[in-house]
Parts: structure tokens; sequence; C-alpha cells
């Protein structure tokens, strides 16, 4: 039996700003739309194409903020050009927190959910030992 990772999902408070904020900010694209009853489920893929993707699950009768907690969780995009892509976060004013000692940066989307932005080469299985 084999597993492969399809998706993470988020719920999101107002589509059209994270819609924004995901193809803008992240170069996401849409790769197709769902709707379940006044759920509309959007499926999300990177620039290269890879398998994995991201759902941003909106009911439109939730009006208030999603409650995160102390939940760690987050999402991780590896940048080929990390100092170009850093610049561009902090002229967009999205970063939460940076961390040079360890070269990586944090964004919040406009949910709160945390992305930690990372270069390529620390994203390397074959570097993570």
């Amino acid at each position: 039996m084999e597993y492969r990772l399809a998706h993470n999902c988020l719920k999101v408070r107002n589509l059209h700003n994270s819609l924004q904020f995901y193809t803008e900010i992240l170069h996401m694209q849409e790769k197709g739309r769902v709707h379940i009853g006044d759920t509309i489920l959007v499926y999300l893929g990177d620039e290269k194409a890879s398998v994995h993707e991201l759902e941003l699950n909106y009911h439109p009768d939730h009006a208030d903020a999603y409650q995160l907690g102390e939940n760690p969780v987050h999402l991780a995009f590896a940048v080929d050009d990390y100092q170009e892509a850093l610049e561009a976060h902090r002229q967009a004013g999205c970063i939460k927190l940076e961390v040079p000692q360890h070269g990586i940066h944090f964004l919040a989307d406009p949910d709160g959910y945390l992305i930690e932005i990372l270069p390529q080469k620390h994203f390397s299985l074959t570097e993570r030992g």
C-alpha cells in the first residue's frame, strides 16, 4: 500500500483576500474549484506543478476569525532566490518574523497562518542527512 501526500487544507475567512495573497505573494495558481452547498474549496498549486496542493476551504457563513490556538503547524515554501523573495516580502509588508541566523523568514497570511520561506538548498532531502 502506498500513501502520497495530496493537499493541506486551510479554512479561510475571506476567499478573495486569501486567493490574492497566495497567488500574488507566493505565485500559486488555481488548479480547481469545488462547490459543496455554500462551501467553496479552491485548490492551488505551485509554479513547478508539484502534486501537493493547498486547499482553501471557504464557508461564507463563518464571519469570525478562525481560532488558530498555539498550534505550531505551518506551511513551508522553498525558493530558488531567497534574497529576492525576502525583499519582495519586505516590500509587500507581510513578514511576520525574520530568522537570519537560520536563513529563513515567516509570513502571515490574511487569516494568520504562518508560511515559512526557506532557500531551496535547505529543502533538499539529501542535504538533510
